[in-house]
């Protein structure tokens, strides 16, 4: 099977498995900010920031350490800290507008979030991001893991390399982000598509097997669907429930809490 890998944007973009754009709704009471509707689009605009805006994200989390800031706590930070940067440009004449926000305006917003800021605004931790917020921190996200897999094969022609670039940056992440639904599903497919690669090539793949029990279902879903049509795996968007993948249409299995007899993947 071909693996996809979907462009995110014009300019050359993460080359992630699947696409991350949250489907979620908006929840109930949250504003659009500064005039952007979502209803108003199609799809989520893809976010670029600049170069300088790029220098000051951190785009793999630093290691677990104690007396880090609760989740809680970095999603009212980060609400905190977009809501100011709004404030700013609208006092300088130039209001946030995501239906034709500047590279301006991308940069002042959301340029100076860590990732596991920009993960509390994509999957709402809180429920006080609007759907133009999660979309657009979702992009960077997804444009972070694209940046980390192009620099682990530069001229495009060593794919494996790129899907093991991404095992690696998203094993770094934060532990929230860990315990996502869109992790996992985007652990399995680079491991998926690394092996694939591999062995299309007649090389055997090292062993890059996650410790997480989720993962491990997924990606031997992968395994199982990996003679048929891409569509049978990809999702189409950001998974927040499996049960939503075209991967698991008849049923998700129960996944085991660890080692034990092979899962029942129905897909």
């Amino acid at each position: 099977m071909n693996v996809m890998e979907p462009s995110v944007g014009a300019a050359r973009q993460p080359t992630t498995l699947f696409a991350t754009t949250p489907s979620a709704s908006k929840a109930a009471g949250t504003k659009d900010t500064a005039g952007g509707s979502a209803s108003a689009r199609d799809a989520a605009a893809v976010v670029t920031l600049s170069e300088t805006a790029q220098a000051s994200l951190v785009t793999q989390t630093a290691p677990q350490t104690a007396g880090k800031k609760d989740f809680a706590t970095v999603a009212k930070d980060a609400r905190a800290a977009i809501d100011a940067k709004y404030a700013e440009l609208a006092a300088n004449g130039k209001p946030m507008d995501y239906m034709h926000a500047t590279q301006e305006s991308w940069d002042t917003v959301y340029g100076g979030l860590d990732r596991r800021s920009l993960f509390a605004i994509a999957s709402n931790s809180d429920g006080s991001f609007s759907k133009d917020e999660q979309d657009t921190a979702q992009s960077i996200m997804s444009q972070q893991q694209g940046q980390a897999m192009m620099a682990a094969d530069p001229t495009g022609n060593d794919h494996a390399a790129r899907f093991r670039a991404g095992v690696a940056f998203l094993e770094g992440v934060s532990d929230e982000e860990k315990a996502s639904a869109n992790w996992a599903v985007q652990r399995a497919a680079n491991q998926f598509g690394y092996e694939q690669t591999m062995r299309s090539s007649d090389r055997e793949p090292d062993d890059l097997d996650s410790e997480s029990p989720l993962v491990a279902m997924i990606k031997g879903a992968m395994d199982r669907l990996k003679d048929k049509s891409p569509e049978a795996v990809a999702t189409g968007g950001y998974v927040k429930d499996l049960k939503d993948m075209p991967l698991f249409r008849d049923g998700v299995p129960v996944v085991a809490a660890g080692p034990g007899p092979s899962l029942d993947i129905r897909a």
